[in-house]
């Protein structure tokens, strides 16, 4: 049995919740227009704390991976301007909705980048991810908050299989670390006012 890697703990209990429930938890924001205002506020306050994570290890440490940040980071810029504009009632849902898909889609990418160097169990992977699509059958059309959560969580489940004593699990532990400080952000902001401030878009490297 290999030691587990640090800062697991916060993941996997998330994770469990994440699988248990299949939705966000999150109470609502006291200046938040509707639902969907607070689910999408919610979505870009655990990307933001990901990426800004992510950004600062990357740009130390793992440089290979700067082109797939930097899309991802383009994607929440695109989903913050939406977001942006949705809040000044001059954009619309669905516009914001899109751009938080395409967001999913780029962090699933950064993740696939990361899977692959720590070397994960393609067996391990599929099952951690047929969890994960339970979870979106559940959710329907709501793609925000749980498919950004589920996304970060299956990332810190899959890194948190990889030894620690093998020389690519420095990658899981920032996988783990980037995950715990997304739900920390979360967690912070949970009934407290929505503000842009805190989201602003993470640069590029």
């Amino acid at each position: 049995m290999f030691k587990k890697l640090p800062f697991i703990s916060l993941a996997v209990v998330s994770l469990v919740l994440a699988l248990g429930t299949g939705c966000n938890t999150q109470p609502p924001h006291p200046n938040q227009l509707n639902a969907f205002d607070g689910a999408s506020y919610d979505s870009l306050t655990l990307a933001h704390g990901a990426l800004t994570s992510l950004r600062s290890q990357v740009n130390t440490s793992y440089p290979k991976y700067a082109p797939v940040f930097n899309q991802a980071a383009t994607a929440y810029s695109a989903a913050y301007n939406a977001y942006l504009l949705f809040r000044a009632q001059s954009g619309s849902q669905s516009s914001v909705s899109l751009e938080i898909n395409n967001l999913v889609i780029a962090a699933v990418a950064l993740e696939s980048a990361f899977e692959s160097d720590m070397n994960a169990s393609a067996q391990t992977i599929a099952n951690v991810r047929s969890r994960a699509a339970v979870i979106r059958a559940h959710a329907g059309k709501n793609v925000t908050v749980s498919d950004i959560l589920t996304e970060l969580e299956v990332a810190a489940a899959i890194a948190e299989t990889v030894p620690a004593a093998k020389p690519y699990s420095a990658i899981a532990v920032m996988v783990i670390a980037a995950t715990s400080q997304a739900l920390a952000a979360e967690r912070a902001s949970a009934g407290q006012p929505i503000t842009l401030e805190s989201i602003q878009p993470v640069a590029t490297l």
